[in-house]
């Protein structure tokens, strides 16, 4: 099986985040191989490969979202289209800097104890409940919030990376041709 190179991820971030995205990645304070490792301890199993590179490089722990001023956000209680409200992902952080709601060493106990499983959440959509976790084989499933099962996508992290980045991007320039749409039938 193939593993991603950091620059397989750059790349995928070169081919779709532009100008209209805001994009955090860890930087220095992404975690150091041992750090990584005595992680992987403290959950009882090993992660990928690529998960681990990725985390241990600049990248790791990365937050992407559309800009506001080219995706409005949605008031309390609006309605639209399911994708309308997915306007942005992350991957979980291991680091000490990494907000509480992005943090995987914080998410774990809640994510465990929600799901009744032993596995491990590495990325989220924002606006969706579901997130992609990894189970002790270190194979990628995305547990579902509403039926509670979690199935195996047969993808790595990083064709899940490149996937959701991917779908970012489109649901971005869906976004945008909508709000061109309005504004020229005014």
């Amino acid at each position: 099986m193939y593993s991603a190179s950091l620059s397989d991820f750059e790349g995928v971030l070169s081919k779709h985040i532009d100008k209209d995205f805001k994009i955090f990645p860890a930087g220095n304070d992404a975690p150091k191989e041992q750090t990584f490792s005595e992680f992987e301890d403290q959950i009882g199993f090993p992660l990928p490969d690529d998960f681990r590179m990725f985390s241990c490089s600049w990248l790791g722990g990365v937050y992407i979202e559309v800009k506001e001023e080219v995706w409005p956000r949605h008031k309390e209680y609006a309605v639209g289209p399911y994708w309308s409200f997915l306007y942005g992902m992350f991957v979980y952080a291991l680091s000490p800097k990494a907000p509480d709601w992005m943090s995987i060493e914080g998410k774990i106990p809640w994510f465990r104890e929600h799901t009744g499983t032993n596995y491990v959440p590495f990325l989220k959509l924002i606006g969706v409940a579901d997130i992609y976790c990894f189970d002790e084989a270190g194979d990628v499933r995305r547990w579902d919030h509403e039926t509670g099962e979690a199935p195996l996508q047969n993808k790595t992290f990083f064709e899940v990376f490149s996937y959701e980045v991917a779908e970012l991007k489109g649901r971005k320039e869906q976004k945008k041709a909508l709000l061109k749409s309005k504004h020229d039938s005014k």
